[in-house]
């Protein structure tokens, strides 16, 4: 199938179905099941090829884990009353 790779630089940051005529944009055949359908970022388009950047896939699903993982303003505000609590009443 063809598509319209959108670049920034070398990389991919997204694609389409027809031409948008902006700048940086590459048409490409791709075979229907293609991954960069699925996740275009982890790709780049370097000398007429599209390449996987699996260091860069890495990076990207260690971050969403660290974002997942990482405790909501809620929770923030809760331990820090907490630890407030915790000195207000003579403790450590």
């Amino acid at each position: 199938m063809k598509i319209y790779l959108f670049l920034d630089g070398d990389r991919v940051t997204g694609y389409g179905d027809r031409p948008s005529y902006i700048p940086n944009e590459i048409e490409v055949e791709v075979d229907e099941g293609h991954e960069l359908l699925r996740n275009p970022v982890i790709f780049k388009y370097v000398d007429d090829k599209l390449i996987k950047d699996g260091e860069y896939q890495q990076q990207l699903i260690k971050e969403r884990e660290e974002e997942k993982n990482k405790p909501s303003d809620e929770e923030l505000n809760a331990i820090a009353l907490m630890e407030l609590t915790e000195l207000m009443m003579g403790g450590k």
